[in-house]
């Protein structure tokens, strides 16, 4: 049975179940529950949000976080402070990750919810990050209609599968400004606003990361607002009027940031969210007249020539990278002609006088940093340890300054039995500030873990962990 087939088939039978079986829940309000096993299947769990005023009196709209490490805690705290405004509760899935069938997780997850806490059925919410942000999208198209909206970020739909209809979902859609994501979610927005699809684009300074917790609040505000305009809870006029004049005001400095474009947009998710609620007059006039101007339609070709930049940016360097995963050449004239070519790019984004363009180029050095890393994740699940190692190395070369792929380069050489080399790639992870003693303790560095090299190591990560927890 289909992955969508099996979701359809958990969300009707638990959406009866839940009516009937909902019961007082024993466990503390309004704190962070970091883990709490699913009593059909202790080895699945969750974190847990209950706002502190959560009774089973009533019915409350409820969160699933997806997380692409499993670290379901993390979504639940950035969420916390909004849900508790808001009157969530927030679920973190501790097992759905990255290169995992979600299926069986989301079956276990969604059966304990339902059946341990009082959930408005109207008023299921998904959200993920990267690729958890892929299997909240993924629950919403697969269980049809079932979820009132999904909160993406990073990343949106898998990659062949449509835009649905707008009945589907509400969409709220975020990324960093130097995501490698960041153009995916512009075209996911526009092309479910073709659809009539009710979607709402929040962007934050920063890489491929969790949105900060003003854009987590940004998005459980939206989403109760939708719910006022599908009745599926009382109209709140000031709350409304709070709303449209907050999006207001951020379109408003929007206009002046970052050009007509951005504006443009901005406009058109305030018409869609208060036309049935209030008048909106002022502002269809100024997307009008952004619509009829050579401004927006300047802004729309230089957005779509950025985009190519980063398209063509992304193929030059994945081309080598794809050189080495099929043995093209030796891994050695490989990595010396991607040194090469991404000191070309790193020079082209530092002497660019555009910040876009640089913004642009960022992002295509991320996104061929994340292919060869999860290429190498993918093949050391395999235990293909050497092809591993290959991919971990060029994504050191994409990003010389950051720690973590030497980190992973140490770990599967390791496997490999070469422990010098694992030595000296677990001395650039901690040049490079890697904080966090417990990677340390895998038992794939117990025959280096008695060397002086690997303690003089263990304490210099201690230390990082130490400076960073003092900053």
């Amino acid at each position: 049975m289909k992955v969508s087939c099996i979701l359809a088939v958990i969300f009707a039978s638990a959406a009866i179940a839940q009516v009937q079986q909902a019961s007082p829940a024993p466990i503390p309000v309004g704190a962070v529950q970091p883990s709490i096993n699913v009593l059909a299947d202790a080895s699945y769990s969750y974190a847990l949000y209950l706002p502190s005023r959560y009774s089973t009196q009533k019915r409350w709209p409820i969160l699933l976080a997806f997380d692409p490490d499993g670290v379901g805690v993390d979504p639940v705290k950035l969420f916390q402070a909004a849900a508790e405004k808001y009157g969530f509760i927030v679920v973190g899935s501790s097992n759905s990750r990255n290169f995992v069938d979600p299926s069986a997780t989301i079956r276990l997850l969604w059966g304990d919810v339902t059946k341990r806490y009082a959930i408005d059925p109207r008023r299921v919410y998904a959200t993920g990050f990267s690729g958890g942000s892929r299997v909240a999208s993924g629950l919403a198209i697969g269980c049809k209609n079932c979820l009132a909206g999904v909160i993406a970020c990073g990343a949106g739909l898998r990659p062949g599968v449509n835009p649905p209809p707008a009945e589907t979902a509400d969409w709220f859609l975020t990324a960093g400004t130097i995501d490698f994501n960041y153009s995916e979610i512009i075209h996911l927005a526009d092309a479910l606003d073709v659809r009539h699809a009710a979607t709402h684009l929040a962007f934050f300074a920063g890489p491929h990361n969790w949105m900060p917790p003003a854009v987590a609040e940004e998005a459980l505000a939206w989403m109760h607002l939708r719910a006022m305009v599908k009745g599926t809870v009382p109209v709140d006029k000031d709350f409304v009027e709070s709303e449209f004049n907050r999006q207001v005001a951020a379109a408003e400095s929007l206009r002046q940031s970052s050009g007509a474009l951005s504006a443009f947009r901005a406009y058109r998710q305030i018409i869609n969210d208060f036309r049935s609620l209030r008048d909106i007059k002022d502002i269809q006039a100024k997307q009008d007249a952004l619509a009829a101007s050579d401004e927006l339609k300047r802004a729309r070709k230089n957005e779509q020539a950025l985009f190519e930049l980063q398209d063509r940016t992304v193929v030059s360097i994945n081309t080598i990278t794809n050189a080495i995963i099929n043995k093209q050449k030796a891994a050695g004239v490989l990595y010396q002609e991607l040194e090469s070519l991404m000191s070309e790019i790193r020079h082209d984004r530092e002497t660019a006088q555009d910040s876009a363009r640089r913004d642009a180029l960022t992002r295509a050095m991320s996104g061929a940093f994340a292919y060869a890393r999860e290429s190498g994740s993918d093949d050391g699940l395999k235990k293909d340890y050497l092809q591993a190692r290959d991919l971990f190395t060029v994504a050191a070369i994409i990003r010389p300054e950051a720690a973590w792929p030497h980190y992973l380069v140490a770990l599967v050489t390791a496997r490999l039995g070469d422990g010098k080399l694992a030595l000296e790639e677990l001395r650039k992870s901690v040049d490079r500030g890697l904080e966090d003693p417990q990677l340390l303790e895998s038992p794939d560095f117990d025959r280096l873990r008695g060397s002086d090299a690997f303690k003089d190591i263990s304490a210099r990560m201690v230390k990082n962990a130490a400076d960073k927890l003092n900053n």
